[in-house]
């Protein structure tokens, strides 16, 4: 009996997972990944015998399915990690997640004063009147009042991101920034200006909170990536790398074939389902015949946030006082220390520092190698973190399609086109660029398998 064939763009978590999943249920599937290593954004570039990943990416889930198959398949290559992070921040290193306290103590009396009504007035205020349209700064000033959001927010939002707070949609703020609470706000206030309160309240970190223990590889995250790349080569899998996706033909409400090309030459493979773990915006513009216009104007909509990294070969065991640390006024905004890791480098007694920064493609930094390299090199050097004799190699890799940007029109946008592909059910779009979430990898991975359920509920119907 023919095996039902699965085809999945992109060798990300999503994608991986999906056809780990798919491959286990015994299934033909097959991979395309334009890159010549598995793992998207949780994977990195190999350059003079080491890997310079995308970030300081641990695994990590409570998820307990997702745990045991990471578990059994790495086993020993999966070691404990405890993750240290600081921010450089008015001129001080802060341990980070922030703790009001911490950062209050800080501050002079007059801001805290100030920063308190501002919060008070603000929440009151928002109880009272909704503005005509929501967005993000609208969110963080009635979650943080005025003072703060101008404070800690607007201009580290618009450097990062590249727009002003204005311009997101209030999903930005509900999803990525925690609210502060008022009871903990007023419990901090008062120990600043020495009144006691009758019951003192705990102040949390406000953070996203990360879910289970923390676990990396020797190889970092792309120790994982690998394992589950060779575990669906093993059951029969494919995986073809660097091979773009270049056509997708459907017909009465059904994909058919893919046309994709590896290696200078095309190759059209029929297929019985397709999830694309590719920027969605990408998968609309490879259909055949083209989707409806107001389908191709939705996708046009969609916008992405590219990152430009400097990856530093330093002839230090470690550089940063932190596995990776947050900048709010530097051209790269994080910087990680690979020498926390416990990832093997190719030079004994040295670290790799990878520093990120957030761009646009039409940004210098973008299409300037030197230029990167030039800024983040000075800049470590000025900070106090390293001497130009320390540096040993000098790298520039990028990530086109990152972050997903939350503009304030994306989720109508994201609905015309998700509208449309449900009229095409074997068309499964998802993951963080599939799917125009901004995700953790373990959430990518538990989208795979479920993505991977619905394929197989769906061939068995």
């Amino acid at each position: 009996m023919k095996k039902n064939r699965i085809l999945i763009f992109g060798a990300g978590c999503t994608g991986l997972s999906a056809g780990w999943r798919l491959a286990k249920a015994g299934f033909d599937v097959t991979l395309i990944e334009k890159n010549p290593r598995p793992g998207g954004i949780g994977g990195g570039v190999v350059i003079s015998k080491n890997i310079f990943e995308y970030g300081p990416h641990v695994f990590h889930s409570s998820d307990p399915e997702i745990l045991h198959d990471i578990k059994s398949i790495l086993k020993d290559e999966l070691a404990p990690f405890e993750r240290t992070i600081k921010i450089k921040f008015l001129g001080e290193y802060f341990d980070f997640p922030l703790t009001i306290k911490d950062i209050f103590s800080k501050l002079d009396i007059a801001t805290v004063i100030a920063a308190g009504f501002s919060f008070l007035y603000y929440s009151l205020i928002g109880i009272i009147i909704k503005p005509k349209q929501e967005n993000a700064e609208t969110v963080l000033i009635r979650s943080y009042g005025k003072v703060l959001y101008n404070l800690f927010f607007k201009n580290y939002i618009e450097h990062v991101w590249g727009i002003e707070p204005k311009y997101f949609s209030a999903d930005f703020a509900h999803q990525r920034i925690p609210k502060l609470d008022i009871l903990k706000f007023l419990e901090v206030i008062t120990s600043k200006i020495k009144i006691k309160t009758h019951k003192k309240i705990k102040t949390d970190n406000f953070v996203e909170k990360v879910e289970g223990e923390l676990y990396c590889t020797r190889k970092g995250f792309s120790g994982i990536t690998d394992k589950i790349s060779q575990q669906i080569t093993e059951l029969g899998g494919n995986i073809y790398f660097e091979a773009t996706v270049k056509n997708i033909v459907y017909e009465n409400g059904r994909i058919k074939s893919v046309t994709y090309n590896k290696d200078g030459k095309d190759y059209r493979e029929e297929a019985d389902a397709i999830i694309s773990t590719i920027p969605i915006n990408q998968m609309v513009d490879m259909l055949s015949p083209k989707a409806p216009e107001h389908v191709i104007k939705a996708a046009d909509g969609l916008k992405y946030r590219a990152l430009v990294f400097v990856g530093v070969l330093v002839a230090r065991p470690r550089v940063l006082p932190a596995s990776f640390m947050y900048f709010r006024e530097l051209s790269f905004n994080r910087i990680t220390d690979i020498g926390y890791f416990g990832v093997d480098i190719s030079v004994p007694n040295s670290t790799i520092l990878i520093a990120e920064i957030c761009c646009d493609k039409k940004d210098a930094y973008w299409a300037d190698d030197e230029k990167a390299k030039n800024i983040v090199l000075d800049e470590l050097i000025r900070e106090n973190l390293i001497n130009k004799s320390d540096v040993l190699e000098c790298h520039v890799y990028r990530l086109e399609h990152a972050y997903p940007m939350y503009v304030l029109d994306y989720k109508d946008n994201l609905n015309i086109i998700y509208d449309f592909i449900r009229s095409i059910p074997n068309l499964k779009s998802v993951g963080r660029q599939g799917g125009f979430n901004y995700i953790n990898s373990h959430v990518a991975m538990r989208i795979g398998y479920d993505t991977a359920d619905s394929v197989i509920k769906l061939l068995k119907e």
